[in-house]
């Protein structure tokens, strides 16, 4: 009772001066608070008539993000927060400069590195011809490899040796170089007087070299006939006598890579199962194909083996009759005609 009698009374009137009063400070304050701390503004948006688009006149900076790294201290709980790092992003014109400069440095050292020059060729196929003799067409000792051109050393060496069947040039890095070849072999022996000349079974006309191994042997007067080149005319070819092929006086080296008739060929491995064992084959330009008899002289049958049996028991008769009389031919003895045969 005593205490209510000390505190002053309070009217209404008090009360509500009070609450007003209240009311401005807290606005004043708040009002303060605005001004310290503006509002963002809205960036300007300028409209294009022509493009029909907003663009900002001025964006917002943005604060690169930093990556915080913490290293723990062990058990304790205790971690270390190591400096910040900022985030790199590299952008597409970053990468493209650094795919130009690694394709830059790559030409630089194929174009001019040691490691990319060739020192060395592995060859393969090769049993008449060496390996010098390949290297001393395809010379690439030192050359770069990107500067190697595998169908221009395939057609040089295609030229230079006309026994190659195949040729095959392989390159891999970093300066690796492969030559694969396949020769053609030797089946004939074309004794042409002063010059052998070797012919494969195909009838590709091949250089001399090295060991052949046993070959068949065919004597001759000449040259084999040749097959008329692409480039002669069909009608000059056919105009040889009785259809023969023209022998072409040139030089051996000349006629390398070129391809005797197959059949006359055949018809002469043909010829060589049907005659004595002992005899050799022989060929004339004139008389066609033939052998040679063990007393001395040659028997000729045509240009192909037409009627042989026939041919061959005239042959007989012939020789028959001759030694009767005593007659011993010096030279030859033809029966490509059976109605006419002649001896001399």
């Amino acid at each position: 009772m005593r205490a209510e009698k000390l505190m002053p009374s309070i009217s209404r009137s008090d009360l509500v001066r009070q609450r007003r009063s209240q009311r401005s400070t807290q606005h004043v304050t708040k009002t303060r608070q605005a001004a310290s701390y503006p509002a963002r503004s809205q960036p300007v948006i300028m409209r294009s008539d022509i493009f029909n688009a907003a663009q900002p006149i001025q964006t917002n900076s943005r604060s690169r993000v930093k990556r915080q790294f913490y290293y723990s201290l062990g058990a304790s709980g205790a971690e270390l927060r190591l400096p910040a790092l900022p985030f790199f992003n590299a952008g597409g014109r970053f990468i493209s400069a650094m795919i130009a400069v690694f394709a830059a440095l790559a030409i630089y050292a194929l174009g001019f590195s040691a490691q990319f020059q060739i020192s060395d060729i592995t060859i393969d196929g090769i049993s008449r011809l060496t390996a010098g003799d390949i290297q001393a067409v395809v010379n690439v000792q030192g050359e770069q490899i990107v500067t190697f051109d595998p169908q221009a050393a395939q057609t040089a060496l295609k030229k230079a040796f006309p026994d190659l069947g195949s040729v095959k040039v392989q390159v891999g890095l970093p300066a690796k170089v492969r030559i694969q070849v396949d020769e053609l072999q030797p089946a004939v022996a074309w004794n042409g007087g002063d010059t052998v000349y070797w012919i494969d079974a195909n009838g590709v006309i091949l250089p001399p070299r090295g060991e052949p191994g046993e070959l068949l042997t065919i004597g001759a007067d000449g040259q084999p006939p040749l097959l008329p080149l692409a480039e002669v005319d069909a009608a000059a070819a056919s105009s040889s006598a009785d259809g023969a092929l023209a022998v072409v006086a040139a030089a051996p080296a000349e006629i390398w890579g070129r391809q005797v008739d197959p059949e006359i060929l055949k018809r002469m491995i043909d010829l060589q199962k049907m005659i004595p064992p002992d005899s050799k084959l022989v060929y004339n330009s004139l008389n066609g194909l033939g052998w040679e008899d063990p007393h001395g002289w040659d028997v000729y049958i045509g240009r192909d083996l037409t009627d042989f049996d026939l041919k061959l028991s005239m042959y007989t008769a012939i020789i028959t009759n001759l030694e009767q009389q005593g007659i011993f031919p010096q030279d030859m003895i033809s029966v490509e005609f059976i109605n006419a045969p002649f001896y001399r």
